[in-house]
Formats: structure tokens, sequence, C-alpha cells
């Protein structure tokens, strides 16, 4: 149920297809419009029923495997549940089936970025699997579907999976959760499908691993340290300040610190979600021997991605090496190697003399309020899009603090702009597409300024995602060159 364009739909249909399943591949969406998707499944024995679902379809049937964006009481599942059909997801499949060790990272801001640095970092660390390497893969909600990875991913490999909070409802609603979780932050955003802040904290508290897990928290974060605190496993806090007694890895001024008590870098087992044991853990971290006190990872000159949540994003990162047995040589490369990701806090170059940075990635208020404070030159701020029911204050906050312009535009550009005028933001400009806004902001730019990509909203009123959107962004710009 729901093929969609990013992937895990075609991922799931291709894994069930090897596994001798029929399969049925439905979607509200019409052929034309999952042209890509449906091309990908070429040749396969799959049946397709597109443009409209048939409440047959999922009462007729062994399994319903549901897109994890599929929104509660969706009227569909439910008839699927009246009818005692078991339901499932792309990210269930993999991660009731996988044998290796799973790192779980979360948050309403910084999950991309902190689950491909933690890649990075792990694939430098040189882990092992008994006499031999250990293999580090990255998925989820970031990369491809890695079903077809699953028959070669031993006990003790490394799976680091990035998850929303649409897939963690359905994980928590199995109970399947990571051997290591990582919660970065929570802050309102997708309250359109979770409907209620409580709801969506809820889901992403399925993050927390078992008893014999481990937990890295962000302790500034009130909603998080309440989630840490009932957690029935180790935690671990991660702060871009000190944080007095336990295990925690924390900025002191320009030092990023370790204090490692006893056991911190082992886990004697890793327990699986589905009941089996995993491999024993890397015991301490390499170099350190386990050893009491404090060390010092790395320094902020070391960090070179960009915005204020760089800092936790490190740290995290970090944090989740030392667990699972890094040596701090290995993180401190990684993380001097480590340019960021793509449409996130990007510069794609000068114009005119005025840097143009791709944030598109930006899709809540306060990753938005983060990539204003990353700048200290004036910052014209590109901001609208889809809303998602977030509340906008923390952009519009940051925004009367530090835009010189903010040019809003899409299906929110108006409401925005409102609340932009009232917080006394300079210059407030309304357009009806991103294309009119960099038109306008070319027009009021001067040398020196930085023009910011950072809408703070989902793309989905103009563009098919955030990719589409930093490649029209990228083709405005270049048209000014």
């Amino acid at each position: 149920m729901g093929l969609g364009l990013f992937g895990g739909g075609v991922g799931v249909a291709k894994h069930l297809v090897a596994q001798g399943y029929d399969v049925l591949v439905t979607d509200m969406k019409t052929e034309d419009e999952l042209r890509p998707s449906v091309e990908a499944l070429a040749g396969l024995a799959i049946r397709f029923r597109l443009g409209a679902h048939d409440e047959r379809d999922f009462t007729d049937t062994d399994l319903v495997v549901v897109n994890p964006a599929v929104k509660p009481g969706n009227v569909f599942v439910a008839a699927a549940e009246r009818a005692g059909v078991p339901l499932d997801t792309e990210i269930g499949l993999f991660v009731r089936g996988c044998r290796g060790r799973i790192v779980g990272i979360t948050g309403s801001a910084g999950k991309s970025t902190t689950s491909a640095l933690t890649h990075a970092i792990l694939e430098r660390a040189g882990l092992r699997n008994g006499d031999e390497p250990a293999r580090v893969l990255l998925g989820g909600n970031i990369g491809c579907s890695l079903l077809e990875e699953m028959p070669t991913i031993r006990a003790g490999d490394v799976v680091v999976l990035e998850l929303s909070s649409f897939q963690l409802h359905w994980l928590r609603r199995e109970n399947l959760r990571p051997n290591v979780g990582l919660l970065t932050n929570l802050s309102e955003n997708h309250l359109d499908w979770h409907g209620t802040m409580d709801a969506y904290a809820a889901d992403k508290s399925g993050i927390v691993p078992a008893k014999d897990g481990v937990l890295i928290a962000l302790h500034e974060d009130a909603r998080v340290r309440a989630i840490a605190e009932a957690a029935p496993c180790r935690v671990i806090w991660t702060s871009r300040r000190e944080v007095a007694g336990g295990d925690a890895v924390f900025w002191r001024g320009d030092r990023l610190v370790a204090r490692v008590a006893p056991g911190m870098g082992t886990l004697d087992t890793y327990s699986c979600a589905n009941g089996q044991a995993g491999a024993n853990g890397q015991a301490g971290a390499k170099g350190q021997g386990g050893a009491k006190g404090e060390i010092d990872v790395l320094t902020r000159a070391d960090v070179r991605i960009l915005g204020e949540h760089a800092a936790w994003n490190v740290a995290s990162a970090a944090a989740i090496a030392l667990v699972l047995g890094a040596d701090v040589s290995a993180i401190r490369e990684a993380v001097r190697g480590f340019e960021g990701l793509k449409h996130r806090l990007k510069p794609i170059g000068r114009v005119r003399g005025v840097l143009c940075v791709d944030d598109s990635k930006s899709t809540t208020p306060e990753s938005a309020a983060a990539a204003l404070r990353a700048f200290d030159a004036p910052v014209l701020l590109l901001a609208g899009g889809y809303d998602k029911g977030s509340d906008p204050a923390p952009m519009v906050a940051a925004a009367a603090e530090r835009a010189k312009a903010v040019l809003c535009y899409g299906a929110t550009g108006a409401a925005i702009a409102a609340l932009f005028e009232a917080a006394g933001v300079p210059d407030v400009y309304r357009h009806e597409t991103l294309a009119e806004a960099i038109d306008q902001a070319f027009v009021v730019a001067r040398e020196g300024d930085v023009l910011l990509l950072s809408p703070g909203h989902a793309s989905w009123d103009q563009f098919t995602n955030y990719e589409a959107r930093a490649k029209a962004f990228a083709e405005a710009v270049e048209s000014y060159v």
C-alpha cells in the first residue's frame, strides 16, 4: 500500500517478490505520477492497482505492507484490521529480520546529518566482527531500502537507520526497537499527521531501546529528557555544555569531552528486535581501555559543518561511536573529513557578491532558526511551503534577530509574512512561487549578504520533495551569474 517515489515501496516490493510472495502494489496516485517507481519494478511478477484503492485487496490477502506515511485511521488499513489481516511496513520487515546491531537515530532536526556522520565515523573506526571487519550500512529514512542487503548482514555488522516519526509509529506498534537509540531533539513537527504534540512525542519514544540497550539523548531538551528519564536502559547524555555526573558526551568550551563511566564503551549483548541475541559489543573505546574519568575527543576546529545543531550532531555521533568501540582518533579524523549533507546549509556559490546557501532540507521552523544563527552577515531568508501544523514562532523570532529581509512564498507565504512583519523584520515580501521570491531577493541583495533557502516548511505545495526544491533554487541562482 503506497508505492511512492522515495524508494521504500520499490525496495519492499522487490524483496517480497524475491521471497516468493504474490504481490499486488496499490496506490492512489496514477501510473504517470508514479512512473519512475513503476519502471523500477518492470519485469517483476507484480500486479498493480493504481489511481485508486479497492477495499477487497486489503481484506482478501495474507499481509498488508503499509507505506509508513499512511495516516492513522486510514479506512483501508482499518478494513484490513477488522478482517484480521496482519500489517507491516518496509522498515518493520527489515528491523524484524536484521541480524546486525541496529543504531536508530531520530529527532525533529539533525537526524539526517547525525546519521550520515555516525556512518562515516563507524566506517573509519574499523570495527571488527570476530576475525573479520564489520560492515557498516546506512539506511532507513536516508538512502535506499536495505531489504535486499538483509540476507548478507551478519550478527556483528552495524546498521545505522535514520527513523522518521512515521516509521517509528509503526515500529512502536510491534515493539521493534534498536539496540542503540539516539533522540536528538523534539519540537512540533508533522502535527498534521500525528494530531497532537503528545502523540508525536509518543511515537518518537519508539527509539528507546530495551533494557539491555543504550539510549543517547539531548540533555537540554526537556521533552527528550523526560523520555530518557523513563527509559529502561542505560542513558548517555549529549549536550552543548557540561553535564554534571553520569555518562555524558558534552562540550566544555571548545573541547568535546566524553566522561567514560565503567562500561560506557561496552554492550555485553545486543538484543535484536526479533528476540535473538546479537554479537558482543567492543569492550571500551579503543586506546582508552574503558578507563574511568574523562577523555578529550576533538575540538571545534575539527568540525566543518555549519549551524548551531552541529555541536549536538557531533556530540551525538561521537557518543554512538564510543558505545560501539570506536577509537577516539577515528572519531576525530572522520569529523574533520565530514562536510555535511547535500541541501543542508551547503554554500552553492557567490553570485554578484552574494553567498547563496542551500538549506532546502530545512522543513521545520526550528531548523530554519538554527540556519539563520549560522551566519554573521546580513541574511535574506527564503521561507514558506507546505504547512505541517508546526508553530512558526522559532523561525520568526530568529528572523527578527538575524534577517535583513524575509521573502515568503508558497502555501504558507501570506500567513507567515504577517508574522514576520509583526515581529519587526525590516523587510518582508510576499510571492506566489519560489522563483518570484528569488527574483526579488536579487533586487534587494547587496554584496556581502547571504541568500539563504531555509524554508522551515515541507516542499509539497510546489515541489515533489526538498531535493526538487533545491534544484529549482540552484537553477534560479545560476540564471543570475
